[in-house]
């Protein structure tokens, strides 16, 4: 394998790592990206960064980030890809968005330049904007996928826990309170035109500054966010896991409390995209 890269790359991460929002040590999630070259020349490069990418990724693995289960990693040929076939990538999820067109918005859409040149992280940045412009399928599409997870309290104001399996009466905090809330901020940040702010907390923080009369809400929301972010890392560090589950027979009344009231602007934020979107149907 040659010392030199045969051209300009950057290497991103994706998903939570590149919200900055993986606190505790899960899986690794990353793609590469790499200047286009002429035809003749495209194989030798790409084998030339898969190789790169299997040695980052190896690495990586040895010192405690496993290998993502669903190889959404730089070192698999799907993600490791020159700028115009990542755009080529990025338009086809964007212009004819599905069910697993959408899945792939929710992890690919929140990337973080770790190493490389930055002009390329730019383009590809301008691309999706462009796409993105007045685009109301796709944002149809993410704005329904924003609200698979209803807020997170039954009828009568109690707790909505797994019925079965191995985490039976526990709390998904992942799934239940900080999804809502990260497909959110992602779905109004790129509505808006945002760029250049992936994390949840400080998209929820750039929104209430573009729409003060919002501002209440979106602030709730980042305060929101980071309760439970710290309640699933507290979880995580306490059992030595994920911190997906809290066990709430092991919480005190008062943070029982602060999670309840957490959860109230969850459905705010959700009844801001139905109207927004004009997604009525969801009641």
């Amino acid at each position: 394998m040659e010392v030199e890269p045969p051209t300009r790359f950057a290497w991103l991460s994706i998903g939570s790592q590149g919200r900055k929002e993986q606190l505790l040590i899960t899986d690794q999630d990353n793609i590469l990206v790499f200047e286009d070259v002429e035809d003749e020349n495209y194989d030798k490069t790409k084998k030339y960064f898969l190789e790169l990418a299997e040695k980052v990724t190896k690495t990586l693995n040895k010192i405690g980030f496993e290998f993502c289960p669903a190889e959404m990693m730089a070192s698999n040929p799907m993600w490791c890809k020159s700028l115009s076939d990542w755009n080529k990538q990025f338009n086809n999820w964007i212009n004819t968005p599905g069910e697993k067109g959408i899945l792939m918005c929710s992890i690919f859409f929140d990337y973080d330049l770790v190493f490389g040149d930055e002009k390329l992280v730019d383009s590809l940045t301008e691309n999706i904007f462009k796409q993105l412009k007045n685009n109301q399928l796709f944002y149809a599409y993410l704005g329904t996928d924003a609200l698979r997870n209803p807020p997170p309290l039954g009828f009568f104001r109690q707790f909505l826990v797994e019925n079965d399996g191995e985490h039976k009466d526990a709390f998904d905090i992942k799934s239940r309170a900080l999804m809502p809330l990260i497909d959110a901020a992602r779905l109004l940040t790129l509505s808006l035109d945002v760029r250049g702010i992936q994390n949840t907390y400080n998209r929820f923080k750039k929104l209430a500054e573009i729409e003060p009369q919002n501002a209440e809400l979106f602030d709730n929301c980042a305060e929101a966010f980071s309760l439970f972010s710290r309640f699933r890392t507290e979880e995580g560090l306490l059992n030595n896991s994920n911190g997906k589950y809290l066990n709430l027979s092991e919480l005190s009344k008062t943070d029982k409390v602060k999670l309840k009231y957490a959860f109230q602007p969850i459905h705010e934020i959700q009844e801001v995209i139905k109207n927004r979107f004009q997604l009525t149907y969801f009641t």
